[in-house]
């Protein structure tokens, strides 16, 4: 594995299982009546990542429709890692048992630490959006988090940004905090 034929393998499955990956978001919303305007190739901190336009999503008024759409993508990544690993345990030494090894750890842990991550923007911050049934989770999070950094250290009466439950209040000033932290070391 870490040989140039190694690194070009691994490459290679993983640009197609991200492929996949975006084609489950795209059937998926095209399957509930949404348009995939465009997909394309988007650059995230220098690095080229896939992307589908699922926007149209937002229309549905079946949560559980919009949970399908931002899950569809994993859900493949994590079935096609599946086969892989089923595979990998039955095939005999060589090119294809490298391959179906290659496509397993990818898809499961490539599939589960980022995409299910949602102190990003990826599909584990849509499907935490959906929910908590908070539309815009990160801004108003964030303006939920810089409030209540203001009113411990310098206005303790101010007022919160809008009116909502005081668990909703809690859980979106942890999440934004949470995204500070995380994205701090990670940039």
């Amino acid at each position: 594995f870490f040989t140039f034929q190694g690194a070009v393998l691994s490459a290679a499955a993983l640009a197609g299982i991200k492929v996949l990956h975006e084609l489950g978001h795209a059937y998926t919303a095209t399957r509930y009546g949404c348009r995939v305007q465009t997909m394309g190739v988007a650059l995230l901190v220098l690095f080229p990542v896939l992307y589908s336009d699922t926007t149209e999503a937002w229309r549905l008024t079946s949560r559980r429709q919009r949970l399908a759409i931002a899950a569809a993508g994993m859900v493949t990544e994590l079935a096609l890692a599946m086969v892989a690993t089923f595979l990998w345990t039955f095939l005999p030494d060589g090119t294809a048992r490298t391959l179906a090894f290659v496509v397993a750890t990818a898809g499961w842990v490539v599939g589960l630490s980022i995409n299910l991550n949602p102190l990003m923007r990826f599909d584990g911050y849509y499907l935490l959006a959906d929910w908590l049934g908070v539309p815009n989770l990160q801004d108003r999070a964030f303006a939920f988090g810089r409030w209540k950094l203001r009113e411990l250290l310098f206005a303790p009466d101010e007022a919160a940004p809008e009116a909502i439950s005081p668990s909703l209040q809690r859980t979106l000033i942890l999440y934004a905090w949470a995204t500070w932290f995380y994205r701090f070391f990670l940039f």
